[in-house]
């Protein structure tokens, strides 16, 4: 992990974690966490449709986006949301109950246009085994990956 706000919110994660249960919603306090919280989103996926919405999205992500999308559906928000890798690691979060890291160019169109994006998903469940929530850390750069 490249950005010291990633390791953060991980380190912070991981210290929630009750042994083998993963953390709850209700574990992550806002309060604990100010520097992570403008580049935090928290999204459910529903259990009937297997769509996903956004149940936060952090002040720095609203800026990079240009609205603020809470409450909508990831796919309304992104057009190509379906058959992203972004689909696709939220997908394996939510089966897997692990954590999920990657730095890449982004894998959905956004309308700055950035280098990188260093993203980690993390598991939440409320009875600490069946992931009800992600919550995704994103970090965005103008800078490459070799630099």
């Amino acid at each position: 992990m490249r950005s010291p706000l990633v390791r953060e919110a991980y380190a912070y994660w991981a210290g929630k974690k009750r042994g083998d249960l993963l953390p709850a919603r209700a574990d992550v306090d806002p309060v604990d966490i100010p520097r992570i919280l403008p580049h935090i989103s928290l999204v459910e996926r529903e259990a009937e449709t297997g769509r996903y919405r956004y149940r936060l999205f952090g002040s720095a992500l609203v800026d990079i986006l240009g609205k603020e999308p809470t409450g909508k559906y990831l796919d309304e928000i992104y057009p190509d949301f379906e058959l992203s890798e972004s689909r696709r690691y939220r997908d394996q979060v939510f089966e897997m109950g692990k954590p999920s890291h990657r730095i890449g160019r982004p894998s959905l169109r956004f309308p700055k246009d950035f280098v990188t994006v260093e993203r980690l998903y993390l598991p939440l469940a409320e009875n600490g085994r069946r992931v009800d929530m992600v919550m995704g850390v994103l970090v965005f750069s103008m800078e490459s990956l070799e630099g």
